[in-house]
């Protein structure tokens, strides 16, 4: 990655001022020499800017900046050391405008237009540049001489404009996550590589210990900041639809590219087995490789040099050997990304790597962590999540004191965290805190009451509470926590799940991001069916078996709340009252299989508004006990609502609303799953004038088998876009609904009339056997129909919704495609000139299919064209 050097000056000049006053370097006696240092760097960075641009055409001005930066990177290391030193002597010593104006802009956006060559990517990249500029901006960045830069691929230089654009501090972060090749990178993750290099400037500078610093901001949440930005000026991708939160992003391959191109001096993409193709002048500083053999393998170039930061492996899994050597030819290494590789033991010399600030081993084999990582004085973020032979954590680690960032979960062999993690206060971020230990274990584990004074979390993930004793006011305190976890474990699963939250704490953390949000099969081609070879999809087998099984999941239910004891469900309870009330600020929340039959008093509170100003996103996984839903209509800022497998709810009512004006303002998605006792969902009792769901856009209701009706005033919820019904048994008619977009149902067996919902565009109907009546879906476009495996004729309905079209005028048809899945014999009935050819021709774009697609009639009315591909036999 190519650093900026202006940045990087302007970071130092404010460090050296800082040692001027620290204690540690005047213990050092090199407090003249900072001095001189900083007057030099001062006389510099007048001349930085002018360079970094004359350096993409004049090799002499290129050379001089690559000699410079070499020596930042050494006064890096140098200070680092430093710091580490004066520590242990410090230590051992002290224990908008007017018509006209609007009209130029248009013609310079025009030119720019065009000079973009009319490619979405480039425009959308200097529009980001140019927004909320004004006409001189725009006229500076026509006229630029970036359009004519030689060195600089020409589909690349509007790009380039952008990215020259940005402050110095966003240039080293942006082109830091060229390194990733992959896609839906976690923005969380990235930041924690920012601050690892030294990319973003703390605020609280560590330094100085005389300014205030509660209320200043942390090196994350700058981070945080300059990743929004990077969203902001379109340099950086999410996908809003699929992650509400926008903690997930891609990089477009041309912004890759460039990146690629400006730090191609000081880092490299590398593919295990190829050429490495670097001049001997160019010192790498960071390292991606991929597709790396059984061993970890380095070029020759890269050992022999010794100057490099970041090492990340991608793609490498089958990774599982990592030498001594390889790890002490990297002193100066910062970011170590070993994650999702099948590495099995992490060498004891990691703890020589002074300079290591970010060591992920995520998803890894290996079954235990060195001692030595006690020595450890710089790390600050720890990524053991999903390392499922791990099985106990080295005493040293309570030795980090400067570890911000630790993830434990899904660790299902880890039984206990060693106690005294509590003394390490500069925790941003820890999640899969174990409470507690077996009783087998040999050490002593943390209790709640270890949490007490880490004031500066963000992301909290406690498990295990079945342990606790005590509730320790563990969640008070906690002025800054955005991020909430509580999970409990079943006492019959002790031995056999996983005690840190298990696969479904991590699903749940997707879904709060808003993946995982709708049923597949409704995204999905038709051409995407599954078949066992016979012609039959393996998925009707499974739903007709679990049609059958009402009875067996109330059996279920029933022996589900049998396992919590009456002790153990009031423990629960008191402990969740113990540990205080959380934080105005929090933003996430999850409890995970929390076994109370109440809710905490914070949570059940008509205060609930009050309390959780800021509550964004919700999610209440498995409740075996719980009866009764708190008021979570009051939340003014809740977008997002997951509830899954909440055994013991009966009924939801207008409790659930709450008293306001507006019920659930800001909701945006709500998801019910799993739900087996659930019969009655009503809005009785609330007033006509209270707004419902305003805000709602998706609305999921799945494997609630006994609900029986939609609420009547279902219809109030006026811009409700999406709604999906799956394995809602007893549900009989769906009507009367203000639907914009799309209505899936799947098995819902007794589901016998669809009608009045006006607004309907898109209908996909799958496995309702009993559904006799399809009509007045006046804006109907697309409809999609799955047909049982053994139906060998056209669903009841689907003449008369055919009929329905026919007879509307032919200016207002809106039905223009019909795809459907079924059986072989009914797929030859559709075929031309056969028995349900008049009905299904009448429908512009037509596509049937076997389940498998190899089977098929395609037809187009308009032009006509008709393919089909039968067997001959």
């Amino acid at each position: 990655m190519a650093m900026v050097l202006d940045f990087f000056v302007s970071k130092f000049m404010t460090a050296t001022a800082n040692m001027m006053e620290a204690e540690i370097f005047k213990v050092l006696g090199v407090d003249k020499e900072i001095k001189a240092l900083q007057e030099r760097l001062g006389t510099i960075n007048d001349y930085l800017q002018q360079a970094e641009q004359k350096r993409h055409r004049n090799d002499e001005v290129d050379i001089w900046v690559r000699k410079l930066k070499d020596v930042m990177y050494d006064a890096d290391d140098v200070i680092d050391l430093c710091m580490i030193e004066g520590g242990k002597l410090l230590k051992a010593q002290a224990l908008s405008g007017d018509e006209d104006e609007i009209t130029s802009f248009e013609e310079i956006g025009i030119k720019l237009v065009n000079k973009c060559d009319g490619l979405p990517l480039a425009i959308k990249a200097i529009g980001g540049v140019l927004y909320q500029k004004n006409k001189a901006k725009w006229e500076e960045i026509l006229e630029s001489d970036a359009w004519n830069m030689d060195k600089i691929k020409e589909e690349l230089r509007p790009l380039y404009l952008s990215y020259e654009d940005l402050p110095s501090s966003l240039k080293q972060c942006f082109l830091y996550c060229s390194l990733y090749p992959q896609k839906n990178m976690y923005s969380k993750e990235i930041v924690q590589f920012w601050v690892a290099e030294g990319l973003i400037m703390d605020e609280q500078n560590n330094l100085r210990r005389d300014l205030p610093t509660e209320k200043e901001k942390t090196m994350e949440d700058i981070g945080e900041e300059i990743y929004r930005e990077l969203l902001c000026r379109n340099l950086l991708e999410v996908n809003v639809n699929m992650d509400l939160s926008k903690d997930f992003f891609s990089m477009h391959d041309h912004f890759r590219s460039l990146g690629a191109h400006l730090m191609r001096e000081e880092g490299i993409l590398y593919r295990h087995g190829r050429e490495f193709k670097v001049d001997d002048n160019v010192k790498i500083r960071r390292l991606s490789i991929s597709c790396m053999g059984p061993q970890l393998v380095l070029p020759a170039q890269i050992l022999r040099q010794a100057c490099l930061r970041t090492l990340i492996l991608m793609d490498s899994p089958k990774t599982n050997m990592i030498e001594d050597s390889a790890l002490q030819a990297l002193p100066c290494l910062r970011v170590l990304d070993l994650s999702k590789t099948s590495i099995e033991k992490i060498p004891d010399c990691i703890g020589d790597l002074l300079h290591l600030r970010y060591l992920d081993l995520d998803g890894t084999n290996i079954h235990e962590i060195p001692t030595s990582i006690g020595n450890l004085v710089n790390l600050q973020s720890l990524d053991i999540s999903e390392c499922k032979f791990l099985e106990r954590l080295p005493v040293s680690i309570t030795k980090l004191h400067n570890l911000r960032w630790l993830d434990m979960r899904e660790c299902p062999l880890l039984t206990h965290v060693p106690k005294g993690i509590g003394k390490l206060e500069k925790f941003y971020n820890l999640q899969g805190i174990v409470v507690g230990q077996n009783d087998s274990a040999s050490e002593e584990g943390c209790d709640l009451e270890e949490l007490k004074n880490l004031s500066m979390l963000r992301i909290l993930c406690i498990v295990r509470l079945e342990r606790a004793e005590g509730g320790a006011s563990a969640l008070a305190n906690k002025p800054f926590l955005k991020h909430l976890t509580l999970a409990w474990m079943q006492p019959d699963e002790e031995e056999e799940e996983d005690p840190n939250g298990g696969d479904e704490d991590a699903k749940a953390d997707e879904e709060a991001n808003g993946d995982g949000k709708e049923d597949e099969d409704v995204n999905n081609d038709m051409g995407d069916g599954k078949d066992d070879g016979s012609g039959q999809r393996n998925e009707t087998e499974e739903a007709e078996d679990t049609s059958t099984g009402s009875e067996d999941e109330n059996e279920e239910t029933e022996n589900e709340e049998k396992v919590w004891s009456e002790e153990q469900i009031s423990k629960a309870e008191r402990i969740c009252n113990e540990m205080a009330q959380p934080s105005s600020t929090l933003v996430h929340l999850l409890f995970h299989t929390y076994p109370g039959r109440q809710f905490p008093s914070w949570m059940s509170s008509s205060s609930l508004a009050e309390y959780f100003p800021n509550l964004t996103y919700l999610s209440l996984l498995h409740l075996p006990c719980c009866t009764e839903l708190p008021p979570l209509g009051t939340l003014p800022q809740l977008k997002y609502l997951n509830i899954v497998m909440a055994w013991a709810i009966t009924a939801i009512g207008s409790q659930f609303l709450g008293s306001r004006s507006s019920a659930f303002p800001k909701l945006q998605v709500l998801q019910f799953e799993g739900m087996p006792a659930w019969e009655e969902w009503t809005f009785n009792g609330t007033p006509l004038a209270m707004k419902l769901f305003p805000s709602l856009r998706e609305c999921s209701i799945i494997d609630c088998p006994k609900l029986r009706a939609l609420p009547d005033g279902l219809h109030r919820v006026a811009n409700l876009n999406e709604l999906f019904l799956e394995l809602t048994y007893e549900l009989g008619e769906i009507d009367n609904l203000t639907l914009a977009d799309r209505l899936a149902v799947s098995y819902v067996r007794g589901l016998k009339k669809i009608s009045n919902i006006q607004s309907l565009r898109f209908l996909w109907v799958d496995n309702c056997p009993n559904l006799q009546c399809v009509e007045n879906l006046g804006m109907l476009q697309h409809l999609t129909v799955i047909c049982s495996e053994k139906i060998e004729q056209l669903p009841q309905w689907l003449p008369g919704l055919i009929e329905q079209h026919n007879n509307t005028a032919s200016t207002h048809r809106s039905l223009r495609k019909l795809e459907m899945q079924c059986n072989l014999q009914l797929l030859k009935k559709c075929l031309e000139g056969n028995e349900n050819w008049d009905i299904i021709k009448q429908i512009p774009n037509v596509k049937v299919q076997t389940y498998s697609g190899q089977e098929y009639m395609r037809y187009t009315k308009d032009p006509y064209n008709y393919d089909a591909k039968i067997p001959s036999n």
